[in-house]
């Protein structure tokens, strides 16, 4: 199963990001940033739907460090 990640500079927007999408009734989970990805944010979004996360990047909902997509292959920068 593939799914994707949204990783932050820092735990604050990494929290903004939260609060904005549990107000938008997105479905995500908050775990911790793999550290083959990054060592900024201890903290990324997981969300399993495309449609989602391509609505995130064009409406800029909030800021963010970079989005993986997550497959069998590994971790993809999109």
């Amino acid at each position: 199963m593939s799914y994707y990640i949204i990783v932050f500079k820092n735990t604050y927007d990494a929290m903004a990001a939260e609060k904005i999408l549990e107000k938008s009734n997105y479905k995500f989970r908050i775990m911790p940033t793999p550290t083959s990805i990054t060592k900024s944010c201890g903290i990324c979004v997981r969300i399993d739907n495309k449609t989602d996360v391509d609505k995130i990047i064009k409406e800029e909902t909030f800021e963010y460090k970079e989005i993986y997509l997550k497959d069998q292959n590994g971790y993809s920068l999109i």
